[in-house]
């Protein structure tokens, strides 16, 4: 697949054969290239139990988004479905310094040891192990340091942070998708590329708010 990405001073253009969603410019004061990362995933393994997030291979991605911040330069972008290779995944991210997720990690923590789940993913499905490639804050040990324990979700409770689609999650992010394939109703899809999109521009929320409570560590994968 022919994909290009060019990085300008006041706009994001993609060039690809595939069509990528949702690329915009925000304002931002950040100064170093920064990609903020989260996958959406649709499970096709028979695991119930915690093993489910272990599974990696039968985690097939349905979304893959990314919010790169750099200076004033602030672009989001989402890949779905046929659209998340190695390819599309790579050229979005070339010259970032820094990625961000929330227990995103495929290199055991320094606080328990414990590996995290998007990045297993993208390295059984798309080949490529993003914190071998790139450095990598992952926020969940940084809070696990700083004395705050839960998911994501949780986290944004305790700082305070709201959504607006509150109450939804993982399992919900594999249901709408199914609905989507089964229905091809865009409806669907567009509650899923938001809630996806929360979860992105949430951690960006989550890191400033460790900053500004002086609670954000130097963990790195």
């Amino acid at each position: 697949m022919a994909f290009a990405i060019h990085l300008r001073y006041t706009r994001l253009q993609l060039v690809s054969s595939k069509k990528v969603r949702n690329a915009k410019w925000i304002q931002s004061e950040a100064t170093v290239k920064t990609a903020y990362l989260d996958i959406e995933t649709n499970y096709v393994g028979t695991y119930t139990d915690q093993r489910l997030f272990r599974d990696c291979k039968n985690h097939k991605i349905t979304v893959i988004g990314v919010r790169i911040v750099e200076g004033a330069k602030d672009a989001f972008v989402q890949l779905v479905g046929e659209e998340a290779t190695r390819e599309a995944l790579l050229a979005v991210l070339a010259g970032v310094e820094r990625i961000v997720t929330y227990n995103g990690r495929s290199i055991p923590d320094k606080v328990k040891g414990y590996i995290g789940f998007d990045f297993p993913v993208i390295a059984a499905q798309l080949g490529v192990v993003l914190d071998k490639t790139f450095p990598h804050l992952d926020l969940c040990p940084a809070c696990w340091q700083a004395g705050l324990w839960g998911g994501q979700k949780a986290i944004e409770e305790i700082l305070g942070l709201k959504r607006e689609l509150p109450g939804k999650d993982g399992k919900w992010a594999d249901d709408i998708w199914r609905r989507y394939k089964t229905t091809r109703n865009e409806r669907f899809l567009e509650d899923l590329l938001t809630y996806n999109r929360e979860d992105v521009f949430m951690l960006r929320r989550i890191e400033e708010a460790l900053e500004r409570r002086g609670l954000k560590s130097g963990i790195r994968s």
